[in-house]
């Protein structure tokens, strides 16, 4: 059996070759780690430290490297928020619920940066009872990797949506999480999700939803697709 540093060297390797390196090619490119400091970016939530990390990690013509064995991989790349920043299309079917009969759900909706970490959205949409609005307002805690996100809705509700975003060596990001219960058309309402980022031009909520105090079952999937260049 390979032991896991040689399983993972020999990965790369032959990543390496389907992608045209030869092994000193492979060789004479540079670890890519974050570098100390916080240096504040105007315009930017993430560091200039964060966005120099990402920007070594897509510059590499090598598939990046693990922390596993000796712990001199690549570092992994942080979430950047800036991410959501433009106009999106919104579609997506709901069930029944306390929120409405089950109906498609189209919409765009339009974000922007207002300082540092804070985000504010938009969202004007269209669903079997009409035209309805969400506006909203995004925080992020780059140290801790959290997120915050309130909504107001047009609609009569208002949710606070909050909880941490993780990523993965693939590129891929979610935030996992779960809103404040509110008081709906009688019942006490929860919901819960997952918000997850697949692509620089896609991502979509799933989402589970609870009445009463009772279990969580699904409540649907909302997807996000970009109409503007990143």
């Amino acid at each position: 059996m390979i032991r896991s540093v040689e399983g993972a060297a020999l990965l790369l390797l032959i990543g390496s070759l389907a992608a045209g390196q030869t092994p000193a090619e492979i060789e004479a490119e540079p670890i890519v780690k974050l570098q100390p400091g916080e240096t504040l970016v105007d315009g930017q939530c993430l560091t200039r430290e964060e966005l120099d990390l990402i920007a070594g990690l897509n510059a590499l013509r090598r598939p990046t490297q693990g922390l596993e064995g000796d712990g001199e991989g690549d570092d992994s790349a942080p979430f950047d928020p800036h991410y959501f920043i433009g106009t999106w299309e919104v579609e997506g079917v709901l069930p029944d619920s306390a929120f409405g009969e089950s109906n498609e759900i189209f919409g765009v909706e339009t974000v922007t940066h207002v300082d540092g970490c804070t985000y504010d959205s938009r969202i004007e949409a269209n669903e079997v009872a009409g035209e309805f609005t969400v506006e909203s307002r995004m925080v992020y805690d780059r140290r801790l990797n959290y997120l915050v996100r309130s909504e107001n809705d047009s609609r009569g509700f208002e949710l606070l949506k909050y909880g941490r975003v993780g990523g993965d060596p693939g590129g891929y990001f979610s935030h996992h999480w779960q809103a404040a219960s509110i008081r709906r058309l009688g019942q006490t309402v929860r919901l819960t999700g997952r918000t997850f980022i697949v692509s620089p031009y896609f991502f979509e909520v799933r989402m589970r939803i609870s009445h009463d105090g009772g279990p969580f079952v699904n409540f649907g999937t909302l997807r996000w697709a970009r109409q503007d260049d990143p």
